[in-house]
């Protein structure tokens, strides 16, 4: 029966040989999949996480919050959305374009109703 002393030494030895595995190890070198979009990891600096920044965005299927249809968020448009508009990269689509559309209205709407109720309560 080993001691824990022999035991804990066996255990780092094990831990040191695993180390070089790791460091030889490189997610850089990994191949990209065909049809995925580039992605500029300096762009992506805005982002605070603590997770790795993608190297390459792929096109994402997603059903409709609203309506439930079938929609593609390409790797284009993520492209957009996280590199020229500069959204969470934690974000996905979740919504197609017209219910999109309709949401924003719906908002809109909601918004001028309310900044139109405290003007009229300010007045008096």
């Amino acid at each position: 029966m080993k001691s824990g002393k022999q035991r804990r030494a066996e255990i780092m030895e094990k831990r040191r040989a695993r180390i070089p595995v790791k460091e030889s190890f490189d997610i850089y070198a990994m191949p990209t999949p065909a049809g995925a979009v580039m992605a500029d990891r300096e762009i992506l600096k805005h982002n605070n996480t603590y997770s790795l920044l993608p190297l390459f965005y792929v096109d994402y299927a997603f059903n409709c919050r609203d309506c439930g249809c079938a929609q593609i968020w390409t790797g284009k448009q993520q492209k957009w959305w996280y590199e020229i508009m500069q959204g969470n990269i934690n974000s996905v689509a979740v919504r197609c374009r017209s219910c999109r559309k309709t949401e924003q209205q719906r908002k809109k709407l909601a918004r001028e109703i309310h900044l139109s109720g405290l003007a009229a309560k300010y007045e008096h």
